[in-house]
């Protein structure tokens, strides 16, 4: 083997699970690392659904949506006041048509 082109692998490095806060001493070439979801918590491990605390693809585009329906609703309410302004016509001077 080369010598000096592996990376540093760290015996002691502390993985944490992000949902069940479960903390595991795994060799890596990263002292500190966070994971989603681990065995301790997964529902093909444990046969239980636990909810994860981060908002999905669903959530973001119904949040999205709902703001979007707002905002077309404050558009409409200007349109309607617009329309119920009375239009001023500028008379036109001498010699214009």
């Amino acid at each position: 083997m080369k010598k000096g082109i592996h990376p540093q692998v760290y015996l002691d490095a502390k993985t944490t699970c992000t949902s069940c806060s479960a903390v595991y001493a795994v060799p890596s070439t990263v002292k500190v690392q966070q994971v989603e979801i681990c065995s301790a918590c997964h529902p093909v491990y444990t046969g239980k659904y636990m909810g994860l605390m981060a908002s999905g693809r669903v959530d973001r585009f119904r949040k999205m949506a709902e703001s979007s329906k707002k905002k077309q609703e404050e558009v409409k309410e200007i349109e309607e006041k617009r329309k119920a302004k009375p239009v001023i016509k500028k008379k036109a001077k001498k010699g214009e048509k």
